[in-house]
């Protein structure tokens, strides 16, 4: 017996964990990540069983039909390994599973098997950890879970059964094949399908020796097999007549053995059809008085004993279904408690209960989505409702589910889920459901759709004053105002539009008589941090944060909300440790709730990212951190993470040297917010537009920008912060400060920076007054005055002992060196600040080369990305397919290319390839 370390969880806590954060997303079938327990009269069969040993191989495949034993096969081979301490992963798929579902049910799964899916921590050796780049919210969460395995290290095993439901899903097959290709090689994979969806990519394992595949031919029971399973009672001559009859196809063996011995020569050749079978050997054998019960049970996803009876008015379902001889080895169980009838029994029983009593079928499905609904399991309550066909019983189960608060209790891939099921009908009955299309239209970017929805509701009901006939006016207004928090969050609306009037109603509502409870009242309080935090009013936001923390109560996954806030709060005024602090703490969070949702875990990383880069300034340990606007939205961004995403990526492309890569950057999220209306965020980024083309000295085109885009020239209006965030502030008074340095226009130069420098005192904004002095600096050494330069050098680098911020004069750091190096002293009080200033931009020159320097074998496969396929450079260079398309990635990532194409510009933009009238590079030797 070993002691388990101090303040260490026991497995016996762990396992309490993991189960808690399970319990966390009930939208999510937990059946579907249940290992099935042992089959009845399970017959061993060595030989089979030695090559199905999954972590022998990378991949193992069972393809065969319907009714051929490839979940009880699989099944076993997975309780073996879980057994010796393997962790395993089981899963079944469903025709529902879409992109960003399946990733979750995969991270859910390993999370079942122990594997800590999500458990790194931010900051590794007192550095912040290199992310990972993703494109959808799916390739995150693959992202992810590949990260985790890796971490794991010890050899882990994926199942996955009933793969053929996938085929009408081309998108959750790309999401399967993503973590096919970036699979660790301590993870192996179990796949049972009747047919390989198109789209799934298995051929790399089999072209590099790594597959096996057994079929139906090597599934069948052979004559020694099927005597073994019917026992010494079978004579001889019958068991040829069963093996002959049966073709050795094991749920015909099962069906027959049940059904008791029968002449054999009533079975037709029709009857090796799955419906005659069961017609014919399986309904046989159940009494009449069972055949409707096993009809209506077919009916639910799981055969849980206590819904099961509620539902159907009976009592000891379980028991009684276990007493079906008939159905012995037919239905399989998951944990000892839910049971499952075998697919194929399933498919047919549903089609008979739907064709004797259509009534019968949809009265069914109304009673499992009320009864699910009343534990809390919204989306598998509205699939039964949808089943049933019952357009209000969709809206009341949407409705009982909270509307918009699903959004808070169970996050937003549970609020998309039950979305995804209501109809334009159920919208136009039921307005708090037109709310919820409001929230995952905004969150998708659908500004204009969503705007339209909300617009029809309003009208509707006169004002967000009257719910439906029946409904609860107070529960829409509480919604309306979530929605309304939502919109000034993703900045769809100038700063403070909404806040000044939703403020006080929201106050009115929080301490009303008929207060909807902590959780509003801690969201509301959020929400004021929020907005006290984006207008740097920056004592405020800790005291409602604080307020906040206390309203939700331990355990809720909204304080990495909070702790993002004060984290921000604490990173503007120049607290890097505790903003640090706060952001290890919000991402310990997100990380526990990760199956909630994932997206709270990819906004964290972009702050903590911003953090790092504002204290080096290094590009190899945040970049893979920021991700694409789109992505980042549908992750429920506000203003700060765009800002911080667009900014850090711009500049990092710019200390590379890039300025074509940071001008495409910009314009790609600049045309994403002027796509979804998101109007403060467009000016936010004009201003950035206008810094970089100034990088590449594109002084006159920065100025027509700057007047084409209306951006403010008086600085008064730069640095208002009561129209404005004051991250907009920031950005526009520094990108101005820029333009007029560029232009020579001094004085106005000046009059801008003290105006800035003002405004950055009087609010505690530290990391906006360094940008200033930093720029201040170069203006005045462009204007021959070294003397004021080195004043405002040296404050800055008083400010830079303080905080730790290298960042703002990075930029200038070829001004600052100068300085540096033609000041007859250096004042001793600045002197670490100046050593640490020196080996942070000696750092970033080194960056800036090691991230452009391609290793020869690149090159060549780069000479030949322009004219030939993956397939013929991997013939020519004498390279396997996936070599090249490593390579591939690498030279994307090192040159910052977004394609093909794009990487051969650059490349000869950088003399790394002859012009294109040259012979493309061919390998020699």
């Amino acid at each position: 017996m070993t002691e388990e370390c101090e303040g260490e969880p026991g497995a016996q806590e762990k396992a309490a964990q993991q189960e808690t954060k399970r319990e966390d997303v009930p939208w999510l079938l937990r059946h579907k990540v249940t290992l099935p327990d042992p089959v009845e009269g399970w017959i061993e069969r060595e030989d089979l069983e030695a090559r199905c040993v999954l972590t022998d191989r990378r991949l193992t495949v069972l393809h065969a039909p319907g009714g051929f034993g490839k979940t009880a096969l699989l099944g076993h081979c997975c309780r073996t390994l879980r057994d010796s301490g393997v962790a395993v992963a089981w899963l079944s798929l469903d025709e529902e599973d879409g992109p960003d579902s399946l990733a979750a049910y995969l991270a859910l799964a390993f999370d079942a098997a122990g594997v800590d899916v999500g458990g790194e921590a931010p900051w590794q050796g007192g550095r912040f950890r290199r992310g990972l780049r993703s494109e959808t919210q799916a390739e995150y969460r693959i992202n992810l879970l590949v990260r985790s395995l890796e971490r794991h290290g010890a050899p882990c095993v994926l199942a996955l059964d009933e793969v053929e439901r996938l085929v009408a899903s081309p998108a959750a097959v790309g999401t399967l094949n993503a973590l096919l290709r970036r699979a660790p090689r301590n993870l192996h994979v179990g796949m049972a399908f009747r047919e390989s969806p198109p789209e799934l990519e298995t051929a790399m394992f089999a072209l590099e020796g790594r597959e096996e595949t057994v079929t139906a031919d090597e599934l069948r029971f052979s004559r020694s097999d099927i005597a073994r399973f019917f026992g010494p009672k079978l004579p001889r001559r019958e068991l040829a007549l069963v093996a002959a009859d049966s073709a050795g196809w094991p749920i015909a063996l099962r069906i027959r053995r049940n059904a008791g011995r029968q002449e054999a020569g009533s079975a037709q050749a029709a009857e090796r059809v799955v419906a005659g079978w069961i017609e014919t050997r399986l309904w046989r054998g159940i009494p009449d008085v069972d055949r409707d019960f096993v009809l209506d049970v077919a009916l639910f996803d799981s055969l849980e004993p206590d819904l099961v009876d509620e539902v159907l008015g009976v009592r000891n379902s379980g028991r009684r279904l276990a007493s079906m001889g008939a159905l012995a080895g037919l239905m399989s169980t998951r944990g000892g408690a839910e049971m499952r009838l075998h697919p194929m029994i399933r498919e047919w029983c549903e089609q008979q209960r739907f064709a004797k009593s259509p009534d019968r079928f949809r009265e069914i499905h109304r009673g499992i989505a009320r009864a699910l609904s009343r534990r809390g399991r919204p989306v598998e309550a509205l699939r039964h409702a949808a089943e049933a066909g019952d357009t209000a019983l969709l809206g009341e189960v949407g409705e009982r589910t909270g509307g918009v608060r699903l959004w808070l209790e169970q996050g937003v891939e549970a609020l998309r889920a039950v979305d995804g099921l209501l109809s334009e009908e159920v919208l136009e009955r039921h307005p708090r459901l037109a709310l919820v299309r409001c929230v995952t239209l905004t969150l998708s970017g659908e500004i204009a759709e969503a705007k339209r929805v909300y617009d029809a509701t309003e009208a509707g009901t006169a004002g967000f004053t009257r719910d439906r006939e029946g409904g609860d006016d107070g529960a829409l207004l509480f919604d309306r105002l979530l929605v309304h928090g939502l919109v000034e969050m993703c900045g769809c609306v100038p700063y403070g539009e909404l806040t000044t009037r939703m403020l006080p109603l929201g106050m009115g509502v929080a301490e009303g008589q008929d207060a909807p409870g902590a959780l509003f009242r801690g969201v509301f309080s959020l929400g004021v941090c929020f907005a006290h935090n984006q207008g740097a009013r920056f004592d405020a936001v800790g005291e409602w944060g604080e307020g906040a923390r206390s309203a939700l109560g331990r355990g809720s996954p909204y304080l990495a909300h909070v702790d993002f806030q004060i984290g921000s709060a604490a990173m503007a005024r120049g607290r890097a440790d505790e903003a640090q602090a706060c952001y290890e703490r919000a991402l310990k969070v997100a990380r526990a709730s990760h199956l909630r949702d994932a997206g709270a875990m990819m906004l964290g990383d972009v702050l903590a990212a911003e953090l790092e880069f504002e204290r080096w300034a290094a590009a190899a340990s945040v970049d893979g951190a920021l991700q694409s606007p789109r992505l980042l939205g549908e992750c429920g961004a506000w203003f700060d993470i765009y800002a911080a995403s667009a900014e850090v990526g711009a500049e990092l492309d710019l200390l590379r040297g890039d300025v074509p890569a940071a001008l495409a950057l910009v314009e790609d999220a600049r045309d994403c917010a002027r796509r979804t209306g998101r109007a403060p965020l467009e000016r936010f980024l004009s201003a950035l537009r206008v810094s970089v083309l100034l990088a590449g000295d594109g002084v006159e085109e920065a100025e027509r920008a700057w007047q084409f885009d209306r951006l403010p020239e008086a600085p008064e209006e730069c640095v208002d912060l009561s129209a404005q965030t004051w991250r907009e502030a920031q950005m526009l008074a520094c990108a101005r400060l820029r333009l007029l340095a560029a232009r020579g226009a001094f004085e106005e130069a000046r009059e801008l920076g003290r105006a800035l420098d003002a405004v950055a005192v009087e609010r505690q904004m530290v990391r906006t007054r360094m940008r200033g002095l930093a720029l201040a600096m170069a203006l005045e050494h462009r204007a021959g005055d070294d003397i004021r330069a080195r004043e405002h050098l040296v404050e800055c680098l008083g400010l830079l002992d303080e905080t730790g911020y290298a960042r703002p004069l990075v930029r200038e750091g070829a001004v600052a060196v100068a300085l540096l190096d033609g000041a007859e002293a250096v004042p001793e009080t600045i002197v670490d600040a100046a050593r640490r200033l020196r080996a942070v931009i000696g750092g970033a020159v080194a960056t800036r080369v090691s991230e452009t320097s391609l290793t020869s074998r690149e090159v060549e496969v780069l000479a030949l990305m322009e004219h030939c396929r993956d397939k013929e450079i991997a013939k020519r260079l004498e390279l396997t397919f996936y070599g090249v398309r490593y390579r591939i990635g690498n030279i994307f990532t090192k040159l910052g290319a977004r394609g093909r194409l794009d990487a051969v510009h650059r490349a000869r933009e950088r003399g790394l390839l002859p012009p294109p009238d040259a012979r493309p590079a061919r390998r020699t030797g």
